[in-house]
């Protein structure tokens, strides 16, 4: 999902006046100018209030090392998806750091602007994700230290009757004159937090540089495979040339280079 407010007579050019191309297949990562080095998003982890509560009841007590336990599982799929990106790859790392949201430094007001509906001051509501995303992402724009991690990820139960999963700031990462970096993901199975992991993958390539969806540069979807579909598929695992292109266009020079402890890293030229 991404939150750029695109005018409709734009959008209408685009598709109208763009030459769709067929469905691409599976490429592997090229590397422009060796030697390509994985790049670090460091995330910080918040839990919706609710859904920490829940997951103290699975664990009788404090949930931290449960939760720990999911975001394992989430992260090793979605750094599977990261890794086949060009020029090194990401991937994600949280160091297990989460915390009950009303616990951490975030402070929600009772209403934001909603920006998908013309910048109008609403009311929060629990049961939308937007609701959710947009009092997120002020509460971390008013942080002293917005830009001390990479990106801020909350999750929330599933709710509601939106059938969004997830969002996240398209651009974002490396963009400190942006809006606030952040993504919100919803927990469907408290017993599997992995189960979207298609999606969230989908959301980090959104805050890489994909602003856009492959609906609006290929014919069709066979198999559900393109991560940056509009609708993502369980197995999607295919980043298309499109998406590639914009987010080797960004600027992510700002993430760390994943290099043993012990390597020498020279500055980026």
């Amino acid at each position: 999902m991404i939150f750029k407010l695109w005018s409709p007579w734009l959008l209408f050019w685009v598709s109208c006046t763009a030459q769709k191309s067929p469905p691409p297949e599976f490429v592997g990562p090229v590397c422009d100018k060796p030697p390509c080095t994985r790049r670090v998003i460091k995330v910080k982890m918040y839990i919706e209030d609710s859904l920490w509560d829940r997951m103290a009841r699975e664990a009788r007590g404090d949930p931290t090392e449960l939760i720990g336990e999911q975001m394992d599982i989430i992260f090793s799929s979605v750094n599977k998806h990261l890794k086949n990106l060009d020029n090194g790859g990401f991937k994600v790392d949280f160091a297990r750091d989460v915390v009950k949201l009303n616990r951490s430094e975030i402070a929600l007001e009772d209403t934001y602007v909603d920006r998908i509906n013309g910048n109008k001051t609403t009311k929060v509501d629990p049961t939308n994700i937007f609701s959710h995303t947009f009092t997120f992402q002020e509460a971390v724009q008013k942080l002293p230290d917005r830009h001390s991690t990479d990106l801020r990820i909350l999750f929330i139960p599933e709710r509601g009757p939106d059938p969004t999963l997830a969002t996240s700031e398209e651009t974002c990462i490396c963009n400190p004159d942006w809006f606030g970096c952040i993504a919100v993901f919803s927990i469907r199975f408290l017993d599997n937090w992995g189960h979207h992991q298609a999606v969230f993958a989908h959301e980090i390539g959104h805050a890489l540089g994909m602003d856009l969806h492959d609906d609006q540069f290929y014919t069709s979807n066979p198999k559900s495979r393109l991560l940056m579909w509009s609708s993502v598929g369980f197995h999607a695992y295919i980043w298309s040339p499109e998406a590639k292109r914009r987010i080797n266009n960004q600027d992510n020079s700002c993430l760390a280079k994943d290099v043993p402890s012990s390597s020498i890293v020279f500055p980026d030229d």
